[in-house]
């Protein structure tokens, strides 16, 4: 889209080469740039490859004439939005009414005044870039509206299990105190398992709607990652020795980063939270640090199922939300690690992934280990 003159296009068909050059040389001198077609085929070559901003139209042309060139870019999705502006010796009422019916957006007869045609020019590119502009935001909002609907879905969907799971254990429970039975510790295991799965679902939700709404803060500070990486093992505790996962914290005591605490914190929650879900039984996770220069890196490995190649694609895009079953069917929504992806980058850096399919993944993340210049 146009900002300036010496950013806007405008194609000039017209079969007099003296035309062109008087239109051309006029135009040039407000900055404009500025294409020349001699007939109507040659026009709509050019319309179609260069789409210009604004198309200046002759009317008697030989073989195709312009209400014919006008029609055809109209029924062209890749031209209909050009505007054009019949520039012709044609006076008539009936011609008049006849470009406007064509799809012109105005008509200026010969000989016509020079400023007069720089206004004219200058109000229909302003009118096509505000009209550029409430199509983007549009086509956004639709976007948006898909997402979030999309994503009520998968929520509305993914909240149910734990949430059965949750009430299903209270009955059982309920139905032991009432025959003074104990209750095990495999019925606690359980419930504590689908209430930490029901509260990190609903977390990741929050975010993304704040994220979605630009109602989230980025207060970057100076974090201790071992901290972090330490209170997110403890707090997936249960959901890690439930499947014998055995997770390795190799990170220093002294790796820091500059960025902010609690979007770090949920990064670390979900790849870890990831790792739990694609490994199997009895296998290992080790979570690592690597600092280069003023960015230090953050690993989560694990011994899991691995990604297929066509699939890490999927993973990254922040416009799908990818998912797959777990190595004990567990269900995800797919937007924890769309999460992760958002607030890294927020953070001024960047998520990456390694993975073996069948032998595990390995997600790594950086960090500015000092605060970033204003202008980054």
């Amino acid at each position: 889209m146009a900002s300036n003159n010496e950013e806007a296009k405008i194609l000039l068909i017209d079969d007099s080469v003296q035309n062109l050059r008087l239109l051309g040389n006029m135009l040039r001198e407000k900055n404009y740039q500025i294409a020349l077609a001699q007939n109507g085929k040659q026009g709509l070559h050019l319309a179609g490859k260069i789409l210009p901003d604004l198309i200046l139209l002759d009317i008697m042309m030989p073989e195709v004439d312009g209400y014919e060139v006008c029609k055809r870019l109209k029924a062209d999705e890749h031209t209909h939005h050009i505007p054009v502006i019949f520039l012709t010796a044609k006076t008539s009422n009936d011609d008049i009414v006849s470009g406007f019916q064509t799809g012109g957006v105005d008509y200026i007869t010969k000989p016509f005044n020079k400023e007069e045609l720089f206004m004219r020019i200058k109000t229909h590119l302003e009118l096509k870039r505000a009209h550029d502009k409430i199509s983007q935001q549009a086509e956004r909002l639709r976007e948006l509206n898909a997402t979030k609907d999309k994503m009520f879905s998968v929520i509305s969907h993914d909240l149910r299990a734990p949430l059965g799971g949750i009430k299903s254990m209270l009955d059982l429970m309920y139905e032991d105190q009432k025959d003074n039975r104990q209750i095990s510790a495999k019925s606690l295991d359980s419930l504590k398992n689908a209430a930490d799965q029901t509260y990190n679902l609903l977390e990741n939700l929050l975010y993304w709607s704040r994220s979605q709404r630009g109602k989230l803060v980025n207060n970057p500070e100076p974090i201790n990652i071992y901290d972090l990486v330490i209170e997110n093992i403890e707090l997936l505790k249960t959901m890690s020795d439930n499947k014998q996962i055995e997770i390795k914290n190799q990170i220093g005591e002294n790796t820091e980063a500059r960025a902010d605490r609690n979007m770090i914190k949920t990064v670390l929650r979900n790849l870890i939270i990831n790792a739990i879900k694609f490994t199997h039984e009895k296998g290992q996770i080790t979570l690592s640090s690597n600092e280069k220069e003023d960015m230090v890196e953050i690993s989560v490995a694990d011994t899991g199922v691995g990604i297929q190649k066509q699939n890490l694609e999927k993973i990254l895009n922040n416009k799908e939300y990818y998912t797959t079953f777990g190595t004990r069917r567990e269900k995800g929504s797919g937007l924890g690690l769309n999460l992760c992806v958002d607030f890294i980058r927020r953070n001024n850096g960047e998520l990456y992934i390694d993975s073996e399919y069948g032998k595990g993944s390995t997600f790594t993340f950086s960090l500015p280990v000092k605060q970033a210049h204003p202008d980054q």
